[in-house]
């Protein structure tokens, strides 16, 4: 018995050991199945992560890619903001231009037309005018045929060279005004503000163009037009008081009826001298006697048009001296003046004037 114990207990320990052992065995093998298989997909997962990797690369190069595309389209839209800006600057000039010169040429045509018509008023008048005989004694006085044989030449002269001297200038205008909008001004002009673009600087002035339809006016025919248009001022009370001695020299024999066309001819020059006093003088007045308030004049440039949304500056000074005076006016302690860049000024009553700019300006 006790041998027979004996070989029981050794044959349960030997199937006990040989069971861990299987077990153990069977665990590793499964655990090697198990790692082979993370290590697989280990793999599998550095594969994919290097081809993410890969198109991770390849979607930052083609989004660099993009945004130098962005940037340099950002830039040729800039520049061709800045063209399109030039070009429609360019056509307000070249608008501006088209009409000054057919402001002018109406105005010279204008002015030909009635001194061409007013002389031919007076030569006709002069050729259809019957005397009586020289050989005897005139009906006339001799001082009415001299001082109407000279005021009929005066007038003729006056109108004559006004009409010529309109006529000349008017062609001069209607030829070379359009050499001021020409292709090589356009390109010199848009070049000229493609320049100042690159190098603005706030504060600085637009370009203009370097020729002008108005410079030449100012320069070239400002003088001739004044002195072609006192020409025929002048020689409107002349044919008027040539209509007169006419009358004295025609009617010699009905004194009422010579006093009633000098009557009527004396209202009609001092009518005369009241139009000319109205709008004859205005139009001998310069350009930049015609402007009223000028911003530019005032206050300093601000880059227009090209920096038409920024707020004009405040002329501090001007400013400053309108609300001393009106401080100084108006000795009440609860009105309050704060002034800033942005001058911000508190009254209780409206006040006229303080800020120089107003509304429609700004």
């Amino acid at each position: 018995m006790p041998a027979f114990t004996s070989t029981m207990a050794a044959d349960a320990s030997d199937a006990a050991t040989a069971f861990l052992t299987a077990l153990d065995t069977s665990l590793a093998r499964a655990w090697r199945e198990e790692d082979r298989q993370w290590r697989r997909e280990d793999r599998q997962w550095r594969k994919e992560d290097l081809e993410f990797r890969g198109e991770e690369r390849d979607w930052w190069h083609l989004e660099h890619m993009h945004r130098e595309e962005s940037r340099k389209w950002r830039r040729q839209d800039v520049e061709q903001r800045v063209l399109e800006n030039a070009r429609w600057v360019w056509g307000r000039y070249t608008e501006k231009n088209r009409r000054d010169v057919e402001e002018k040429g109406e105005q010279l045509r204008a002015t030909s037309n009635l001194a061409a018509l007013i002389s031919g008023f007076a030569v006709v008048a002069l050729v259809e005018f019957q005397f009586s005989d020289p050989t005897s004694t005139p009906d006339q006085s001799e001082i009415l045929i001299v001082a109407y044989a000279a005021t009929t030449a005066i007038t003729v002269v006056m109108m004559l060279n006004s009409m010529v001297l309109c006529s000349f200038m008017l062609s001069n205008i209607l030829r070379n005004g359009k050499s001021y909008v020409s292709e090589d001004e356009e390109a010199e002009f848009l070049f000229a503000c493609r320049k100042f673009a690159l190098s603005y600087k706030p504060g600085d002035t637009p370009p203009m163009p370097r020729r002008s339809f108005e410079r030449h006016w100012e320069t070239r025919c400002e003088s001739d037009w004044r002195k072609a248009f006192r020409m025929f001022t002048y020689g409107v009370p002349m044919f008027v008081a040539n209509l007169t001695l006419s009358a004295w020299l025609k009617f010699w024999y009905s004194t009422v009826t010579c006093s009633v066309v000098t009557g009527i001819s004396i209202l009609g020059v001092a009518l005369w001298y009241r139009t000319q006093s109205t709008w004859g003088w205005h139009l001998l007045k310069k350009s930049d006697q015609n402007v009223g308030f000028s911003k530019s004049r005032f206050f300093p440039p601000e880059g227009l048009p090209f920096d038409w949304h920024a707020r004009p500056r405040h002329a501090q000074s001007k400013t400053n001296h309108a609300v001393r005076a009106y401080n100084h006016n108006k000795n009440s302690s609860t009105e309050e003046v704060v002034l800033s860049p942005a001058v911000s000024i508190d009254f209780r009553a409206p006040v006229q004037d303080v800020n120089p700019k107003n509304d429609a300006e700004l």
